[in-house]
């Protein structure tokens, strides 16, 4: 491979390290010793996840495992608040214990693949800043599938609705109160209703009202709920009267004043509308569960406000009332008649008092439904100019088109036989017709007495605009991210784009091109036309977003829709495809819908990923198949010639072999006359790249023609005249790892080769030497599958420092049962080793290609790193269960001191240890290939300096006529008697000390050499 484990994780780094300052704290952190492991370690899932966090602005928390493990972008970081700021890398249950019996659920149902979960508006009480809090909360919890396919970790979209929901109780109490007090003549009465309606409340949980008096503060009315005997005597009531200054104060005049969380009660001053002092004091108990920040401060001066109104028209009242007395002794008016109008003038006094200042809509209509009144909020919000009259309107003119019949219809008439109705909807600017979310209440207002009364329609309207788009994305982007986690293939995945995506962004359109890797032709989908092409160097938004890798602004269309391009980007920010959305009309461009888009592009990237690289394995797999069944040298090329550059998506094949002498023979498939000509006469030393690793086995990879003109200096480059951009060529071994032949291809656009697609050609050139040299030299069936099992050797290339292994293969005395056995070594990261050793149930050619095709699939799925618990479940989800066989993977860290084991029907590995004896690892019972349908339990062991660890077939241990027990005595024997033998000496008197049977024998043998 060209990029080294620490290349590959440096390259993660720097790419985390762009995101913020949770990219830059995951970046630079040392995650060894946490359960995640090393960056370079990570699957590509969790990797492509973490990017996607890291770089959205929309609050986005990944738990990963297991345990869960937190990871979390800088919009999640005030969700944490204080005590929760080092939950980087954490269990998500050290994190969050107080609610886990919450969450913890449902996030196991979703690592148990029972798809995603929504949450609106869930209240958790949180420990964030040294105290328990009320805090609520809008999420989705989706599955991130990982290379198996199965859940890996759970992605959040989060946001926190606290302060609305707060707003809308403390908006519902300010109406309760302000209903309670609009026909109150008596200041004693406006105290008993005022703690009536407040007493009790989640924000007010107990209240008292002094009146001021000549001697004092006097109590008027009291709900002691939630005051401790005696709290009272240290209230500064008249400190309060006399400056006017609200205090905040302990319940308890023991507990200390500061102390988080603390139960506390605010003494506040009441003062009627032109007063320049106080007239009453308010004691209201506060919440516990939340902080008297800033809101709860203001919260309580309009519940002052409320009061201080309704004081004053009580007093009015009063006044006017004393005043028509005395002008009705005098003979001079009507008392009763003069007192109506009075307390008439004084609600309306009070009325604009409460409604003037208000931020809400206020509207209020006659019995008719003709409007007679709208506050200067409300004016603004639907539109209303300067001036512009409203009694040429009715209540129904300012509700959206569609909502008029409803409010004509149910709506108004409920409320007026009921006396309210409350319910969400929609108004309508008269400026510019854009709709409005409201959650607003209808209630009749009733004035005059006795017979001659009027009803009146009012209704208080609050903008929910933003929190119901907040809610509608949220909810829709966490179907998209479920429904996503829950397509199988690109074409499923393409399928929900483009039917589910429209409604996360509200858009009226949208189209999704996919770029395959070094393909010239982008697969287009979505919008009104059918699914098409289209050239990557097109003047086109979506091939101009894929080429240059950068967000666009299409041209307006005749039909003036607005819109945007987004490029979608692998995990290293190449560009993979790219998303076109569009709108009727404008479209504002603020920062949370660029955030919702860039999650949506997050989301498809991923998926299409996940679909690339499933496809990339079952191309593997078929691939593997055809070549398996090859049975001559010219059947075997042309498998290789037209199979392989399909499974990579790659154009002009050609494979060189070496002929007689000097000379090169060169196959090639679909290469046109004028390419093919160039490479006539061809001999080993020639300079050209398919030569260059004949010769001397190195890999050519030229990702661009300015590479190969740098390399190969002076060269005609036809390759590059015919349109080629990529290409490489792969050196094949033989048996002595001497380079006999070489396959090169490339692509019509510049492919950035991966790690994952370095291990797919590895895989390629592995068959293709199987299969080469097992065609080569054999002619007869018999040596055919003779000659295949014997050519069994280790795809990696280097045997990891600290280890000396030796491998052996031996097949039947009476060749009657060859082709099933097989032993595999794959290098992996860290220098560790994954050891497979396999035999498949059948004989002879059947057998060859099962063992070719199992081989090959658990050699890529190893590589691409689907995790050893996960390998065999996956292998029977691509291949079926056509097939019975058994097999061990061990995976053993020379630096760590460990082996990890999985076993499928297989025979027990034996580790001798250093000083020790023999002993058969033992694991919990498994199911053999073919019938595992579920993730393995993994067996992990010591593996230290001296010690010795054997893996083999059954061929080695069974015998007719012999318990099996038996052979494996004496194979812990024959092991003891060799153990400070050198590992190939081991494997040899292994053979010979163990007599053949009728079986194959496959065997590996592992020293820890310290």
């Amino acid at each position: 491979m060209n990029h080294s484990p620490s290349d590959s994780s440096s390259r993660w780094q720097d790419l985390f390290a762009t995101g913020g300052e949770m990219g830059a704290a995951i970046a630079g952190r040392d995650w060894t010793a946490t359960p995640l492991g090393p960056i370079d370690s990570w699957p590509q899932s969790l990797r492509t996840a973490v990017s996607i966090c890291l770089h959205s602005r929309f609050p986005i928390l990944l738990w990963w495992g297991d345990e869960l493990v937190m990871l979390y972008n800088d919009a999640y970081v005030p969700m944490l608040g204080a005590s929760k700021r080092g939950a980087l890398g954490r269990p998500g249950a050290a994190v969050w214990p107080e609610i886990w019996e919450v969450i913890g659920p449902m996030l196991g149902d979703v690592m148990a693949g029972r798809g995603a979960t929504w949450s609106e508006d869930q209240l958790l009480l949180l420990d964030r800043f040294g105290f328990v809090e009320e805090c609520w909360f809008t999420f989705s919890y989706s599955p991130i599938l990982d290379e198996s396919g199965t859940p890996g970790g759970v992605f959040t979209a989060v946001t926190e609705t606290t302060d609305r929901v707060l707003g809308e109780r403390r908006l519902r109490l300010l109406s309760t109160l302000g209903a309670a007090l609009v026909d109150v003549t008596d200041p004693e009465e406006v105290g008993r209703r005022t703690v009536k309606a407040l007493a009790g409340s989640a924000s007010t949980p107990f209240a008292r009202l002094y009146l001021a008096g000549a001697d004092g503060p006097r109590l008027v009315a009291a709900d002691d709920a939630g005051a401790p005997p005696g709290a009272a005597e240290s209230w500064p009531l008249a400190e309060v009267l006399a400056d006017g200054e609200l205090r905040l104060l302990p319940v308890d005049p023991a507990d200390a004043p500061d102390r988080p969380g603390a139960p506390k009660l605010a003494v506040v001053p009441v003062s009627e509308p032109g007063g320049s002092t106080p007239t009453a004091v308010l004691v209201i108990g506060l919440n516990p569960r939340r902080p008297a920040d800033a809101d709860y401060l203001s919260f309580l001066r309009l519940l002052s406000g409320h009061v201080g109104a309704a004081l004053a028209a009580a007093r009015t009242y009063q006044a006017e009332h004393r005043r028509a007395e005395a002008l009705a002794d005098q003979g001079r008016v009507d008392a009763l008649d003069l007192s109506t109008e009075r307390a008439a003038r004084a609600e309306l006094r009070l009325f604009q008092a409460l409604v003037e200042r208000s931020g809400d809509f206020i509207a209020v209509a006659d019995p008719d439904g003709r409007a007679v009144y709208v506050n200067p909020a409300g004016r603004a919000l639907v539109g209303l100019t300067e001036g512009e009259r409203v009694d040429g309107l009715t209540l129904v003119d300012f509700a959206a088109p569609h909502a008029r019949e409803l409010w004509r219809t149910e709506l108004i008439p409920a409320a007026l036989r009921t006396g309210h109705h409350h319910a969400e909807s929609r108004l309508v600017r008269r400026d510019t017709g854009e709709p409005v979310d409201v959650d607003h209440q209808t209630f009749t207002v009733t004035t005059g007495d006795g017979q001659d009364t009027t009803a009146f329609v009012a209704t208080v309207a609050r903008d929910v605009t933003d929190r119901q788009r907040t809610l509608r994305q949220a909810e829709a982007l966490a179907r998209l991210a479920g429904a996503l986690s829950s397509a199988q293939g690109r074409a499923a995945i393409v399928d929900v784009v483009t039917t589910v995506a429209p409604a996360v962004v509200e858009a009226t359109g949208l189209r999704v091109a996919i770029a395959r890797p070094g393909a010239t032709l982008l697969d287009v989908a979505g919008g009104d036309a059918p699914p098409r092409q289209l050239p990557v160097d097109a003047d086109d938004p979506l091939a101009r977003a894929v080429r240059d890798n950068v967000v666009l602004e299409p041209a307006p269309a005749g039909d003036r829709t607005t819109g945007v391009c987004l490029p979608l980007r692998y995990g290293d920010g190449a560009a993979l495809g790219a998303l076109e959305v569009r709108w009727t009309g404008p479209v504002a461009d603020d920062e949370a819908l660029r955030n919702l888009l860039h999650a949506v592009a997050g989301l498809c990237s991923q998926a299409l990923q996940r679909a690339e690289l499933t496809g990339s394995a079952q191309a593997m797999a078929d691939f593997a198949a055809r070549l398996s069944v090859a049975r001559s040298t010219t059947e075997a090329i042309d498998v290789i010639l037209t199979a392989a550059p399909v499974a990579l998506g790659a154009v002009l094949p050609g494979l060189a072999m070496r002929d007689e002498g000097q000379k090169v023979r060169l196959w090639y498939h679909d290469v046109p006359a004028t390419l093919s000509a160039t490479f006539h006469d061809l001999t080993v030393n020639d300079p050209r790249p398919i030569v260059r690793a004949l010769r001397t086995g190195e890999r050519v990879i030229l990702r661009d023609r300015a590479q190969f003109a740098a390399r190969f200096p002076g060269l005609p480059d036809p390759v590059g005249a015919h349109g080629v951009v990529t290409t490489v060529a792969l050196p094949l071994f033989d048996a002595q790892r001497q380079p006999f032949a070489s396959l090169a291809f490339g692509w019509f656009r510049e492919r950035p080769l991966r790690d994952s697609d370095l291990a797919l050609l590895d895989t390629i050139a592995d068959l293709c030497e199987q299969t080469l040299e097992r065609v080569r030299l054999a002619a007869a069936e018999h040596n055919l599958v003779t000659r295949l099992a014997g050519r069994l050797r280790s795809s990696a290339l280097t045997t990891p420092d600290g280890l000396e292994i030796a491998t052996r293969y031996q097949p039947a005395m009476t060749g009657l049962h060859l082709g099933g056995d097989w032993y595999d070594l794959v290098r992996q990261d860290d220098d560790r080793l994954a050891v497979v050793v396999g035999d498949v149930v059948g004989h002879r050619v059947e057998a060859a290609a099962d063992m070719a095709q199992l081989r090959t699939m658990l050699n890529t799925l190893i590589r691409l790193g689907v995790p050893l618990e996960e390998v065999f479940l996956r292998l029977t989800e691509l291949l079926g269960v056509g097939f019975l066989g058994t097999c061990l993977v061990v995976v053993v860290d020379p630096a760590a001191g460990r082996a990890q084991v999985a076993r499928a029907g297989h025979p027990h590995p034996v580790l001798l240890p250093a000083g020790g004896d023999p002993e058969s690892v033992p694991t919990v019972n498994a199911l053999p290939l073919g019938m595992v349908d579920a993730p393995m339990t993994l067996t992990t062991v010591p593996f230290r300096p001296g010690d010795l660890l054997v893996a083999y077939t059954d061929g080695l241990v069974e015998r007719r006529g012999q318990a099996y027990d038996e052979g494996v005595a004496a194979l812990h024997r024959a092991l003891v008697a060799v153990r400070d033998e050198p590992a190939e000496a081991i494997a040899d008197a292994l053979l010979r000390d163990l007599p053949g049977g009728e079986d194959d024998r496959a065997l590996v043998v592992l020293r820890h050499a310290g």
